[in-house]
């Protein structure tokens, strides 16, 4: 009596797992079929992005009236430890298109600001987890500090090479 309940419980175990399967492939093929129907009788767009995309070379007008700065390339030496010897670091700064000039003309007080601080960073700072993300981040407050609040957007690291 025992042996036929373990083998009707057995039965039971191969007809559900046989039924899942043959339920998760019904559902496949009814969302496949519909998701052709839907499509081919342009109930839904086969392409979303073409209202967002223009058509012309034009630019749109959402686009923020900013201008970029270059941060000529800084080469620094890394302390003793570190893998490399040395850092070659460059970028772009984001500006109010007002603010260029200000920016460019502070343009020697933001390369001191950022040798002196790339100077400092030790072994862990470069190498660690982040330290690309850490490093824009403290370049980007050093050249606010320079250049004053409001006049700068954000920090485009162009190039962050370590030899």
């Amino acid at each position: 009596m025992a042996e036929t309940l373990a083998t009707e419980s057995g039965d039971t175990k191969k007809a559900a797992s046989k039924l899942g399967l043959l339920m998760s492939v019904v559902f496949c093929l009814a969302g496949a079929a519909i998701g052709y129907f839907a499509i081919s009788k342009n109930l839904v767009p086969a392409r979303l992005n073409e209202a967002a995309s223009p058509a012309t070379g034009d630019l749109p007008d959402i686009l923020p009236d900013v201008a970029f700065v270059e941060i000529p390339p800084l080469i620094v030496t890394l302390p003793t430890g570190a893998r490399s010897e040395h850092l070659r670091f460059a970028g772009q700064i984001e500006v109010p298109s007002q603010y260029r000039g200000d920016v460019e003309f502070l343009m020697p007080r933001i390369q001191d600001a950022l040798n002196g601080y790339l100077r400092a960073l030790t072994v862990e700072d470069i190498e660690g987890q982040g330290a690309l993300f850490k490093i824009r981040l403290q370049v980007f407050r050093r050249i606010v500090m320079v250049v004053g609040l409001g006049k700068a957007n954000s920090v485009l690291v162009t190039e962050f090479i370590l030899n």
